[in-house]
């Protein structure tokens, strides 16, 4: 098991030296967190370095924690094939994005309360102490449960995870003390009155990110009201156990919610490399079309300058000309032949005389 104490020599530590953060009031999100002694004591405090953090903390030895792993024979005791069972059918069927599900731990536990219950259920999921028969269930769980483990361990994913169960307890508070004020039967016929229109994603996600928005004013104006002596109304709603169940719920959509932005900023992020690289290729292809006009232009130069040469040099040359033809002059009372529709006839022309020129 893993236990923590103040310190292996009241409050003495080594370098390199595992430890947990404690009983941190200024930043309580980077309580229960794992750290490594990064150096010797300063000025009474230890720098400790955190994964996903550049700068190391400076802390007193009474916010840190020594962890020490113990294993007793109790525990590595055979559990009977029903617990093993109920407990790897608990795992695989807990929520996957939970860490704190997966493990059955409340959102408040401490790094070496985590050791120590990971510990305890790992012997009870192990495959290597599970029948054949249930050996192919007991590695799915055993795998999601380290996964929940490291997921916890990592100080940058565990304070992320820390952040969302904050804001998930304020969620859960907020939507209590707005259904107190509003009435079933007005909130029956807004919803009968309401036109409900379909959000695109697009909408849906704008409208999530002014929530956050509006969330990170309303937790700035709550820590400025505790800052003056205020009294912190998520300390009275954490005595409910309902309260927890709640919280608990809101953190799962919230996990949820956070994978469909992830998707959303994806989908995003691919359209507009889409329409860059079509962009793109639209660019390089008008440059093509030019550069080929123009070298169709250039090669064409050498036929266009010879055709004009030709038709200088022999213009006029090898030309016959064409005979003029002269008219007759007619004879007073000539017949000549003329045709009206279907009918011939003959006509006699009188006509002075005169010369005819020709044309």
């Amino acid at each position: 098991m893993a236990d923590t104490s103040s310190g292996s020599q009241q409050g003495v530590f080594s370098e390199g030296q595992e430890v947990e953060i404690v009983n941190l009031k200024s930043m309580p999100k980077y309580n229960g967190i794992i750290g490594k002694i990064s150096g010797p004591m300063t000025n009474g405090r230890y720098p400790i370095k955190i994964e996903g953090r550049d700068k190391p903390f400076n802390l007193k030895p009474n916010n840190i924690a020594e962890i020490v792993y113990e294993v007793s024979r109790e525990t590595e005791s055979m559990f009977s094939m029903i617990e093993r069972k109920i407990e790897i059918d608990r795992i695989i069927n807990e929520f996957k994005l939970d860490p704190f599900a997966i493990l059955g731990l409340p959102y408040n536990s401490t790094g070496s309360e985590i050791q120590k219950h990971f510990r305890k259920v790992s012997l009870r999921c192990h495959p290597d102490k599970c029948p054949p028969e249930m050996r192919e269930r007991a590695e799915t769980a055993f795998s999601k449960l380290q996964a929940a483990k490291a997921s916890l361990t990592n100080a940058k994913k565990r304070l992320v995870v820390n952040e969302m169960v904050d804001r998930a307890k304020r969620r859960v508070l907020k939507a209590r003390e707005d259904a107190k004020k509003r009435q079933e039967e007005a909130e029956k016929q807004s919803k009968q009155n309401e036109k409900v229109r379909k959000l695109t994603d697009a909408e849906k996600l704008l409208k999530l990110l002014a929530r956050d928005k509006k969330e990170e004013e309303d937790r700035k104006r709550q820590q400025d009201i505790l800052a003056e002596g205020g009294v912190d109304p998520l300390k009275e709603a954490e005595k409910e156990p309902q309260f927890h169940v709640q919280v608990r719920a809101m953190v799962k959509e919230m996990m949820i919610e956070r994978e469909w932005r992830k998707i959303q900023l994806q989908k995003a992020a691919n359209e507009a490399e889409k329409k860059a690289h079509e962009e793109k290729k639209e660019k390089v292809d008008s440059f093509k079309a030019a550069k080929k006009k123009e070298e169709d232009w250039e090669n064409g130069r050498n036929t266009r300058v010879g055709s004009w040469r030709d038709f200088v040099k022999g213009k006029g040359k090898g030309k016959k000309k064409k005979k003029r033809k002269q008219l007759k002059a007619f004879k007073s009372g000539q017949k000549v032949e003329q045709r009206d529709g279907d009918r011939d006839y003959i006509k006699r022309i009188k006509t002075e005389k005169v010369k005819v020129k020709a044309l």
